[in-house]
């Protein structure tokens, strides 16, 4: 089923150099009950990004086939599954998946089992388990090359640590991460990268905040705000350096503190960070350089009921990457939102609703699905039981209002 949104433009967004974008809306799976994370990532080696959506009620992990968007089960009878990642260890052009399952925020009822899972040869089949860990509210997962040496380790982050408790959740929350070993059978040392970090840890991206070449970083969103974490050494050697790059929502107590998601983003050659805060939180932020080695924090949005994860990408062509943000609304169906900005300065955005009624997107990923050159959107919704993908039609035409 395919749906044309609304053509939502203004003439002030014009006259300030503003293109807002046709979207068409498909859907890739109309029943995924509590749908919560989503990844694009090529599957079956086809050079077609593919789409893999996961939910805590269905338990059974699908992967989608672009672009019929044919389901295809990795694997069955796995409960509560929270998070993944995508990562092609040995080469071959077919990605090993990393999961995490048996996700519950009460650490006595959560394992937190921590898997690989690897192709036997056909994608369309059955896949393999290979079990590497088991920590309580395993939650968030995702892979780095932290040295730079082209092989990536596997980040591994709870959502509390083993004393933390609602509704205020405090005590000290630790991250991990896992070396590749030679045989994926394992064992898989688990290592730390911090055991002090305060309150809920929601979310790790991987960037490359102040490194060339290949060496990414670890960032993480928590009650603390969004810390950046660097690899520092080789081998046996490896050190980890913490850095507060900002404290997020900090006006209110626990729970309602720090940065559910952030992702780095540009206006222009203008370096800016998008976020959704606080945890689980109502406010759209933008954060611009201050030139003075901080951040300006501006709330450009305060009416999310629950946002959750947070999107850019440079959608108009512009040169200046939009904003878009999930409100997964728990309990009630709400709308997906983008943003755009009026000049490099961040000082200004425009709302719009990129999906209204339609969408409580928990999970969100940017990627090019169809091969035209410009990004779309996918997102996998809670309370809309539901994965979409958004395509890019390019900026609307000015001869009408609507469509």
């Amino acid at each position: 089923m395919t749906r044309r949104l609304p053509l939502l433009f203004s003439a002030a967004l014009l006259a300030a150099g503003q293109q807002i974008v046709q979207f068409k809306d498909h859907v890739i799976e109309e029943n995924e009950p509590g749908g919560y994370a989503v990844i694009v990532a090529d599957i079956n080696h086809d050079g077609k990004p593919d789409v893999i959506g996961v939910s805590q009620q269905v338990h059974k992990l699908i992967w989608y086939e672009n672009p019929s968007w044919t389901p295809h089960t990795i694997v069955d009878d796995v409960a509560g599954i929270v998070n993944l990642a995508a990562y092609d260890i040995d080469g071959d052009g077919v990605p090993e998946i990393a999961i995490e399952s048996g996700f519950a925020m009460q650490q006595a009822k959560s394992p937190g089992l921590v898997w690989l899972l690897a192709h036997q040869g056909d994608p369309r089949e059955p896949w393999k388990m290979i079990k590497i860990d088991q920590y309580p509210t395993a939650h968030h997962i995702a892979w780095a090359d932290i040295d730079g040496s082209g092989h990536k380790a596997l980040i591994m982050s709870p959502l509390v640590g083993p004393t933390n408790a609602a509704p205020k959740y405090e005590g000290k929350t630790p991250l991990f991460w896992y070396r590749v070993p030679k045989d994926w059978s394992g064992p898989w040392k688990r290592e730390t990268i911090d055991d002090e970090i305060s309150g809920i840890a929601h979310r790790v991206r991987i960037v490359q905040w102040d490194t060339k070449g290949k060496k990414e970083q670890v960032l993480l969103t928590s009650f603390e705000g969004a810390a950046l974490y660097t690899a520092e050494g080789k081998g046996d050697n490896i050190k980890w350096r913490k850095k507060l790059i900002v404290s997020g929502h900090d006006s209110e107590p626990a729970p309602r503190l720090g940065a559910s998601d952030l992702k780095i983003a540009h206006l222009g050659k203008k370096r800016f960070l998008a976020a959704v805060e606080p945890w689980h939180g109502n406010e759209v932020v933008v954060y611009t350089d201050n030139g003075k080695g901080g951040w300006n924090r501006k709330v450009i949005y305060n009416q999310l009921t629950e946002g959750h994860e947070i999107c850019v990408g440079d959608f108009n062509g512009d040169g200046r990457d939009e904003i878009v943000a999930g409100d997964r609304a728990r309990g009630k169906i709400a709308s997906a939102h983008l943003f755009y900005s009026s000049d490099e300065t961040g000082a200004d955005w425009r709302h719009e609703e990129l999906d209204h009624l339609q969408m409580s997107a928990s999970g969100c990923q940017v990627a090019d699905l169809n091969g035209d050159g410009r990004p779309d959107i996918v997102m996998i919704g809670g309370a809309t039981h539901n994965i979409k993908w958004y395509e890019n039609l390019g900026p609307a035409k000015t001869s009408g209002s609507s469509r």
